[in-house]
């Protein structure tokens, strides 16, 4: 009798194991996985997201697997829907931004570097002026 009581409680111990593994591990996995697809599910144009890569971005399109996401004015970029980590809320966002592009603003000028209109390829360089 002794060693069916020891068989007993030793297949006890598996059991609660296995059902404190499932409440710890599985279950809030699979709770996260799902409210993922939901979050998915309700994308549409005008959503403020963050990616996995954490960019901040509005979705223009959802397609059936992939998304176009503006990541600033005029640029956007196509992602998988599964690189959307989360919606954003307003309160979240530090900067506000609006929808022009910010073309009628002069371009800061950057002072002791070339640009591409400036740079001449025929000019020889000076090794003391130039930098790493």
């Amino acid at each position: 009798m002794p060693a069916d009581n020891s068989m007993l409680s030793t297949l006890l111990m598996f059991a609660v194991m296995g059902l404190a593994f499932w409440l710890l591990l599985i279950r809030p996995a699979q709770r996260k996985q799902k409210a993922q697809q939901e979050m998915v599910r309700a994308l549409g144009p005008g959503t403020r997201v963050m990616t996995t890569a954490g960019v901040l971005a509005t979705v223009r399109e959802v397609g059936e697997r992939t998304a176009v996401i503006e990541i600033s004015p005029g640029v956007e970029m196509t992602v998988l829907k599964q690189a959307i980590m989360r919606t954003v809320t307003a309160d979240e966002e530090e900067f506000e931004y609006d929808d022009e592009d910010g073309a009628d603003e002069p371009a800061p000028e950057a002072s002791g570097y070339e640009t591409f209109d400036t740079f001449d390829p025929e000019r020889p360089v000076d090794p003391d002026t130039r930098t790493n």
